[in-house]
């Protein structure tokens, strides 16, 4: 797992490099198509990038989005009207058949239908009409790191080019897809330097407090709220430790409760206007005795009233919808350095498999 994260800044120069004509034709059929609205389909980490895909598709191309339940088709056997909508399925394998099925019946409904995916021959990339392929080479980790990062950097790549050139009705200048576009060509170097910044952070006190606890709490909003939902997972299927992602509204909605002193806690507080709402919520988890660890950009040092030792500014310059990309990093490092703290083993889970057939 640890050597996988640190093959992520080139695996993502790989897919930027060599990815760039069906990230073209898949986007240009978005434009073309003109979707009225999309669904996202995923499990597990994919349905963490599925998540970041949701804000990207509504912030950027004003494309109101949902996140798929395949229950409804492969359990209840509805039948859906799939007409005027663009359906991608994310799955790292490519094998997951609810996820397959989803993707298969929504394209003979008459959705645009794209696959992101690891395995550009596998049955998902068969029954989607476009496929964008991660190329993040073999993982062997049960643990998704790499694949994870490139599935986001995919969707990205997919929603910065279906927004040219077209003004979308009701999206903000500030939020068209220039950001992810400007942004793109820089994320290798952008992981690099965030590998170096984060990896005697994520291995030192903060992992001895993560490890002395069965519980946790990860909270994030916007685009990071996936960043929140896979780093809890990761604590979760490699540590062991019972903890839960929250955005940050949700949680100021009752589970605050469960902050407090012997939780320990961590916060993702992207720059920008999420950032500024991500304060007044660390100000009420201090108020309750929590002392959250916080990974942010470089504003954060600007926080007087965070202690420096446990907040983390990683040198980014980028768009907040970027930022997820860099951010997995910090998670998936502290996830692998706990595992190895509590004695289990990062790449091989108990009870899991590296893929796991969902129906």
């Amino acid at each position: 797992m640890r050597e996988e994260i640190g093959e992520i800044p080139a695996a993502v120069a790989r897919l930027l490099a060599d990815g760039a004509a069906e990230t073209d034709a898949a986007a240009a059929a978005v434009r073309t198509r003109m979707p009225r609205w999309a669904s996202i389909a995923g499990r597990g980490t994919s349905d963490h990038a599925a998540t970041y895909g949701r804000y990207l598709l509504e912030t950027r191309l004003g494309i109101a989005t949902g996140l798929a339940a395949p229950s409804v088709s492969t359990v209840y056997g509805s039948v859906l009207d799939w007409r005027d909508g663009l359906v991608i399925g994310v799955s790292q394998s490519g094998r997951s058949p609810d996820v397959v099925e989803v993707v298969e019946r929504a394209r003979s409904g008459g959705s645009l239908t794209i696959a992101v995916t690891n395995e550009p021959t596998s049955p998902l990339a068969r029954v989607a009409e476009h496929v964008l392929w991660c190329r993040a080479g073999p993982e062997r980790s049960v643990a998704a790191t790499k694949t994870y990062v490139t599935s986001l950097v995919a969707l990205a790549g997919l929603v910065a080019r279906a927004s040219e050139p077209r003004t979308i009705p009701g999206v903000a200048e500030s939020l068209r897809a220039g950001g992810l576009r400007a942004g793109l060509p820089a994320l290798p170097d952008v992981l690099e330097t965030t590998l170096d910044a984060v990896a005697a952070w994520a291995t030192g006190a903060i992992a001895d407090e993560f490890s002395d606890s069965d519980r946790a709490l990860v909270v994030s909003r916007g685009f990071n709220l996936a960043t929140a939902l896979e780093t809890a997972l990761k604590l979760k299927e490699t540590a062991g430790i019972f903890a839960d992602g929250y955005s940050a509204a949700d949680l100021e909605h009752g589970p605050v409760a469960l902050a407090g002193p012997a939780i320990p806690l961590l916060a993702f507080r992207p720059d920008g206007p999420v950032g500024a709402r991500m304060d007044g919520v660390l100000d009420r988890l201090e108020r309750t005795g929590a002392r959250p660890w916080v990974v942010g950009g470089p504003e954060l040092v600007r926080r007087r009233d965070l202690r420096r030792a446990r907040s983390l500014a990683v040198p980014v310059n980028l768009a907040e919808a970027l930022t997820p990309i860099p951010f997995a990093i910090p998670g998936e490092l502290l996830a692998e350095a706990v595992a190895v703290r509590r004695g289990h083993d990062p790449d091989a889970p108990r009870g899991l498999t590296k893929v796991t057939l969902t129906r």
